[in-house]
């Protein structure tokens, strides 16, 4: 979605579709579908069929020359340049920075760390303001590195590539400003942390996983120093080799399924000193499919959020003000499986755009 509430989407032919609450606009195609959009700053910026940067900006789309852009990776746009995965041709992976030159887009810094094959760089800003609309605008461009394909053998995120480490670049230069190495045998089992409110600052939400399956894990900036994340928490580990958890989160509330593709048991966790105590809220939900990157498949509205059963075809809306142990969740039937979600109100009207398999989009309202 995108700044101005719009909703957008691309075709399994590879057209970009942008939705408002009335009609779907097409602004292009040539688009790879399996790859993200990105928005911001006036933009909409994908990876093309042919693996160059697609961009959609004052109503006009064009294909950029330039590197090639890695498959399934994530875009960043910034205020005045775009962040993009570039595979090199010895098969690593690292950022490059596109800036404007005239009517030319050109590669003005790339990282020297390789970054994971698939991740999502964000914008974060570790003293940012906890909580609100641009709590990471000043912030610099945070992603996970190191990649490895023999620490951990799982390969349920897509592919069996993990990253090893977490690594905040200047947003110009994209050299090094803090880091965190995860020891081995663990990896985050992960390509997207999530920002979270830590402590009066900004954190990160994301999954550590080793001998013993994952973990939900915060890093945060090591105190005194600018230089070094640090594991500011961690939660029990599920138990049992290869066996994952999907995070969620709000923001300040912290969720996680555990086996989304087993069991679909739902926490939420509340942060002790170094610890992640955690408590079931209910049982049967599932916000993953197994091999997808879409980690995440449910949607915040409010105090409730939004998410499918096991089987995909009900949504379950669970209030996270309810106070009591187990919560009693809503349920609506969907006319066949989901496999996405996201908060999308119209006018007045809470509610949530939902994809089917199929390809259909619906909107379904959900009421306080």
């Amino acid at each position: 979605m995108d700044r101005q509430g719009a909703l957008l989407a691309v075709t399994r032919t590879g057209k970009a579709l942008r939705a408002t609450t009335t009609a779907w606009q097409t602004l292009g195609a040539g688009l790879d579908p399996q790859a993200p959009l990105a928005t911001g700053h006036g933009r909409v910026v994908g990876r093309s069929a042919s693996g160059k940067l697609w961009m959609w900006e004052s109503d006009r789309a064009q294909v950029i020359p330039g590197p090639d852009l890695a498959p399934h990776a994530g875009l960043l746009v910034l205020a005045f340049g775009i962040i993009a995965v570039t595979r090199e041709v010895d098969g690593t992976h690292r950022l490059v920075r596109l800036d404007p030159h005239g009517a030319a887009w050109t590669e003005s810094a790339r990282s020297r760390s390789t970054v994971l094959p698939d991740a999502r760089p964000l914008q974060f800003d570790p003293a940012g303001k906890p909580t609100g609309a641009g709590a990471d605008d000043n912030g610099h461009v945070l992603v996970f590195g190191a990649p490895s394909d023999t620490r951990y053998r799982h390969g349920v995120l897509g592919d069996a590539v993990e990253p090893t480490s977490l690594i905040l670049l200047e947003r110009h230069g994209l050299e090094t400003m803090a880091r965190i190495e995860l020891a081995a045998p663990y990896v985050f089992e992960d390509i997207a942390p999530r920002p979270i409110a830590w402590r009066g600052a900004r954190a990160l939400l994301t999954v550590r996983s080793g001998p013993l399956g994952a973990q939900l894990c915060v890093v945060a900036q090591s105190a005194g120093t600018g230089d070094r994340f640090e594991l500011a928490a961690l939660g029990e580990p599920i138990g049992t080799p290869r066996r994952w958890l999907a995070p969620s989160t709000d923001g300040q509330r912290l969720l996680a399924v555990h086996t989304p593709h087993l069991g679909g048991v739902l926490h939420l966790y509340q942060p002790q000193q170094d610890r992640l105590s955690s408590r079931i809220l209910a049982r049967g939900v599932s916000n993953h499919a197994i091999g997808q990157r879409d980690l995440d498949v449910s949607a915040w509205v409010g105090s409730q959020w939004v998410v499918p059963a096991r089987d995909g075809r009900q949504l379950w809306v669970i209030d996270l003000a309810a106070t009591h142990a187990e919560a009693a969740p809503a349920f609506i039937q969907m006319p066949g499986p989901v496999s996405g979600l996201k908060a999308w109100p119209r006018g007045a009207d809470d509610g949530v755009a939902v994809l089917l398999q199929d390809g259909c989009v619906w909107w379904v309202p959900i009421r306080a």
